[in-house]
């Protein structure tokens, strides 16, 4: 009985002084996150106030919060919809959880902690956090492109998070990274959501239906909260996060139809327990580690935002999203994750990182999570005024890039045509798999061939560590070449599927293509490799790889941005080739456009926005395109937002389908503004 009371003591006093915080902070326009994390720093030990709750006790109902959460969020999502947005998805989130990981490893390192701490640290930093930014993302009504791409990359950093756990884990106790232990952790993954949303598919939705049709509201919601405990418990068992399962959980539901219907029957039991997990990371917070390691908190949450807003925006960039998404994207990003503290949790558990990191990483979340709402904020800003200082041939670069690498993620990459480029991909794959068990396994191997050579008594000790450690370098060398040569044959096999105007078609543009999409490949073949044996790898060689590499995606980039440029201008007859003018009557049916990607259209005499500038349209602001390229009497320009549209100008556009047709019906609007 004393249990039962000291929970119900904590779930009054908890929900009771939240209550308060957050409408101090709802009177203060700020987000409720903010007062529930001011409610755990009042109701913990760690503040001088007559009001201390059991940690124990509101973990676990945080805890349901975060498995209620991820099941409304999977309410949005149909298996269709996640499989669309994959492959961006996939290469974003790894080349940000990666990066983050190193450059965390890096710092902890140069601060003098011990490798398998720092490794432990830097991946707790690297996992952002689908509790806050899913809460600011309903407070604010944030829907569409934004909300997608963010919870994607979300997705594909919890599956990280998984292999992370297993491998960090696997490292502490046995000394070096497992081989074994990773690859079996990744068959496991596989085999158990494969067999999870295969029989989920064949049996969830129809009884979902039915049940919504026939049965009352309570108990549908009995039948769906009964579903998603049930899923998240059944992932637990398996050894992976109860987040994911519930996640799979309402991704069924979803498949039913009656995704809606639930969700709002469930949303405000979801509310209730969401608050409980922000009060939990609230309670975490030490002000006398703050007082202390005040500049530890501060070089790690700048290093944190930074880092996710640059790699979250490369990655995005790469993988044909645009430049202003991935911007805003990555400044959402840019916070500390709930699954950071169980990393972090493993590492102290297993005797290897030190216990104060934890008060630390929090008062890091606290600080990321205040930063979040004006990150959001400052997101569109930000991308606007990224791409005015961006040159005319990167934007030209981007916004024919990014129009082509649209129709990667349509059926026809899936069908036929794309059966030899996912073929490739998957030897790429492979490699990259060889590359880490070679590390994984080289301390052991050079022991053993060491031991060995020496035993035949041809070489003394250095020679035979030298012996082996050249055959493991001719390896890694080989196989390394042998995924630059893929990763070429890999970018020539997708310029060769169909795409948007033929723009795959053109030497010029292939050549420049073909730089992007090898980065692109390579950084998401790599960088899993390169987390993986981060305590194997010299700190020095580490650093100057990053910057190298930091350094040299942005030269190609921009190299390669300057000679298209050039070729453009001397032969803009690839604007004219499926150019239309939808204001013109007399002009004979046009073809349609293509679903998406890419536009040209003519302003012909009729155009109500004949006259306008294009600053005045604002068609990036309003439409959501890119203005990749504006031709006038054969000379390719630069599409200022002064410049004014006249009769027989050609305009490129470059978008969604919707935000296309958006563009297109904002040039055919009369101008609302009155005489001067």
């Amino acid at each position: 009985m004393e249990a039962h009371h000291r929970l119900l003591l904590d779930l009054a006093m908890v929900l009771g002084v939240a209550a308060l915080t957050s409408v101090l902070f709802q009177k203060l326009k700020q987000p409720a996150v903010l007062g529930y994390l001011l409610a755990g720093m009042i109701v913990g030990p760690h503040v001088p106030v007559p009001l201390v709750a059991d940690l124990g006790n509101v973990r676990i109902m945080g805890e349901l919060g975060v498995i209620l959460l991820m099941f409304t969020i999977g309410l949005e999502f149909s298996l269709p919809k996640l499989l669309h947005a994959g492959p961006p998805a996939l290469l974003t989130g790894t080349l940000q959880v990666g990066t983050q990981l190193v450059a965390g490893f890096l710092v902890a390192r140069l601060l003098g902690w011990a490798p398998l701490e720092s490794a432990f640290f830097g991946a707790s930093l690297s996992i952002a956090s689908t509790m806050i930014l899913a809460k600011l993302f309903e407070e604010r009504g944030l829907r569409g492109a934004l909300k997608d791409t963010v919870l994607g990359v979300l997705l594909v950093e919890d599956l990280h998070a998984v292999l992370l756990l297993a491998a960090l884990t696997a490292a502490a106790s046995l000394g070096g990274p497992s081989a074994g232990a990773i690859a079996g952790t990744l068959l496991k993954l596989m085999l158990f959501l494969v067999l999870l949303v295969g029989a989920g598919r064949l049996v969830v939705p129809r009884a979902l239906r039915w049940v919504a049709d026939h049965a009352r509201d309570e108990v549908l919601l009995v039948v769906a909260a009964g579903l998603c405990f049930g899923l998240a418990q059944l992932a637990a068992w398996a050894g992976f996060s109860v987040a994911m399962g519930a996640f799979v959980a309402g991704m069924l539901i979803c498949e039913s139809g009656r995704g809606r219907k639930v969700e709002h029957l469930v949303h405000p039991l979801r509310d209730l327990f969401a608050a409980m997990f922000f009060v939990a990371v609230g309670m975490m917070m030490e002000p006398a580690v703050l007082m202390r390691d005040w500049h530890l908190v501060l070089l790690f949450t700048a290093l944190v935002i930074a880092v996710n807003a640059l790699s979250v925006t490369v990655g995005a960039t790469l993988a044909g999203l645009p430049l202003a998404l991935g911007v805003r994207a990555g400044l959402a990003l840019g916070q500390v994750g709930e699954f950071g503290f169980i990393l972090l949790g493993a590492g102290i558990g297993l005797g290897v990182v030190d216990p104060s990191r934890y008060a630390l990483l929090a008062a890091i979340c606290v600080a990321t999570a205040l930063a979040t709402p004006a990150l959001l904020t400052a997101g569109e800003p930000a991308a606007r005024l990224l791409e005015r200082r961006l040159s005319p041939a990167l934007k030209t670069y981007l916004g024919l890039y990014q129009s082509w690498a649209a129709t990667l993620r349509a059926p026809a990459i899936r069908k036929a045509p794309g059966a030899a480029v996912r073929r490739t991909f998957l030897f790429l794959l492979l490699d990259s798999v060889l590359i880490g068990l070679v590390a994984s396994l080289a301390p052991r191997v050079m022991r053993m061939g060491t031991a060995w050579l020496e035993g035949r008594g041809t070489l003394g000790h250095t020679l035979a560590q030298g012996a082996v450690l050249l055959a493991a370098a001719v390896v890694v060398v080989f196989v390394v070449s042998r995924m630059v040569r893929r990763s070429r044959i890999l970018a020539e096999g997708l310029l060769d599927l169909p795409g948007p105007g033929d723009l795959g078609t053109r030497p010029d543009i292939r050549r420049a293509f073909r730089t992007g999409l090898r980065l692109a490949v390579l950084l998401l073949a790599g960088l899993p490799v390169l987390a993986a044996v981060l305590a194997l790898v010299p700190l020095a060689s580490l650093g100057a790889l990053g910057a190298a590499t930091a350094l040299a995606i942005p030269l190609l980039l921009w190299r390669r941005a300057q000679r298209l440029q050039r070729d453009l201008a001397s032969d803009s007859g690839w604007m004219g080739a499926d150019a239309r003018d939808p204001w013109d009557a007399d002009e004979e049916a046009p073809a349609p456009p293509v679903p998406g990607g890419w536009r040209t259209l003519r302003i012909g005499a009729r155009c109500p926005s004949l006259g306008r500038s294009l600053g005045e349209l604002d068609l990036p602001g309003s439409a959501g395109v890119a203005l990749v390229a504006l031709l006038r009497e054969g000379h390719l320009l630069e599409p200022k937002p002064e410049a004014l549209l006249q009769p027989g100008d050609l305009l490129a556009l470059s978008g969604s389908a919707s935000a296309l047709d958006e563009a297109e019906a904002l040039l055919g609007r009369e101008s609302t503004a009155g005489p001067a």
